[in-house]
């Protein structure tokens, strides 16, 4: 039986499967928040086959006043599970921490949150933050330049596949209600949930950019962003290009044009093949994509394709001697 959490401003939602090894560490993030602000941390575990629930509702019974965790009986996906989240969250602002991620500043809700309530038309908020590997080091920093705090400047930006990081976003709950439907990205199989969100609270709403590393995101070499296998990783850069094509037919491209944004397309693929090395899929998506000007586009990445088709072609060894 749960205990009452009263009146929390903030719901942080968490998601989690098989995140043994790392949940501990994100929960303690939550945890550690120094704010005057109330909240509760949401957990929903996706039916793990490992110690993840268990570690859980360990944290939930020695903080029954912060954490409830719920479970199912069948295996959701991220999608259903976020849905889950949403509809038990009771804070007036959405915090999302997935279980492998840390939130390393423990200021984060404070900044954030206070900027939030002291500025009533800005309904998304986020920041820098930097990668840590599967074992807690540092890897690199994510350092964005977004100082557009104008909210058809931000759409243009992030419509354009300007990124930025779930980990660190702070959401209104009123302004997700209004404009973005979850159902629809279930129907649709989008694999991932941050960016139908703020794609759709960008198109309508004023956002800020902390230039501060508030949170750590951890690669995990399984993850589906983050596979190794081309496949993989091509299905998850697939899933994104039909988010946006969904929030452009709701809310249309905004400043840039459709040849611009077909561009960028090309060039998130084009570096998705470069990043694994494969030039042969490179030809051939080329050809599937409708882009207007690909002769253009592959004139200007030419010294970047000939390189991974030399690198390909003429493997460097493992040990260069002196």
């Amino acid at each position: 039986m749960w205990s009452v959490i009263v009146n929390p401003l903030v719901s942080i939602l968490m998601p989690t499967y098989n995140h043994e090894r790392f949940i501990k560490q994100a929960i303690e993030s939550a945890l550690n928040q120094k704010c005057d602000y109330s909240y509760e941390l949401l957990i929903n575990d996706d039916c793990s086959t490992d110690n993840t629930l268990k570690i859980a509702k360990e944290y939930e019974e020695r903080y029954p006043d912060k954490i409830k965790v719920f479970t199912h009986e069948k295996n959701q996906g991220l999608l259903k599970s976020y849905k889950y989240l949403l509809q038990q969250a009771q804070g007036k602002y959405i915090a999302v921490l997935e279980s492998d991620d840390v939130w390393s500043n423990e200021n984060k809700l404070q900044i954030q949150i206070s900027f939030l309530e002291e500025h009533d038309d800005y309904g998304l908020v986020c920041s820098d933050y930097y990668t840590i590997d599967e074992n807690g080091v540092k890897q690199s920093d994510v350092i964005k330049d977004f100082d557009k705090n104008q909210n058809d400047e931000w759409y243009d930006a992030l419509m354009g596949f300007a990124s930025i990081g779930a980990l660190t976003i702070i959401f209104r709950k009123s302004e997700y209600d209004k404009y973005c439907n979850i159902d629809d990205f279930i129907n649709l199989k989008f694999q991932t949930f941050d960016r139908g969100v703020w794609l759709s609270i960008a198109k309508h709403c004023k956002c800020h950019y902390f230039h501060e590393q508030l949170a750590a995101y951890r690669v995990i070499s399984s993850s589906i962003s983050n596979s190794g296998n081309f496949k993989k990783a091509y299905s998850f850069a697939k899933s994104v290009m039909d988010i946006h094509e969904y929030v452009i037919s709701k809310y249309g491209l905004g400043k840039i044009s459709r040849k611009e944004f077909d561009q960028k397309k090309i060039i998130w693929y084009v570096n998705l093949c470069i990043t694994h090395r494969n030039f042969g899929e490179f030809k051939k998506l080329s050809r599937q994509l409708q882009v207007t000007n690909i002769k253009y586009f592959a004139m200007k990445y030419f010294t970047r394709l000939w390189w991974l088709q030399y690198t390909l072609r003429n493997p460097q060894p493992k040990h260069l001697s002196n």
